[in-house]
């Protein structure tokens, strides 16, 4: 599988390590960006935690960590790059929270 081509933006809070995890999981990335757009064509608002537990529960995506199938904590920052691209099509698809 190709790898994407992944901008790193830096005007929102992304959790610590979040671009490191990414470089090493663009898979999870990929999956997370489809099932979200699928999501967005008939929502108009859901919970990145959602996809998160639908990537679980309906495939064998693994991250590279090894404790975890996919760790809760990088749903944060899976949304805001997801915003981050697709925010103009589907504007405030997802809340982005101040992590503080």
């Amino acid at each position: 599988m190709e790898q994407t081509e992944i901008q790193f933006p830096r005007n929102w809070d992304y959790p610590v390590g979040f671009f490191a995890w990414l470089r090493d999981n663009d898979h999870v990335w990929q999956e997370f960006e489809a099932r979200a757009l699928q999501m967005a064509k008939i929502r108009k608002h859901y919970s990145a935690r959602t996809v998160i537990e639908i990537l679980r529960w309906y495939s064998d995506l693994k991250d590279s960590d090894t404790t975890f199938r996919l760790n809760n904590n990088i749903a944060p920052g899976l949304a805001r790059l997801w915003m981050h691209k697709h925010d103009q099509q589907y504007p405030k698809f997802f809340d982005i929270r101040n992590s503080a």
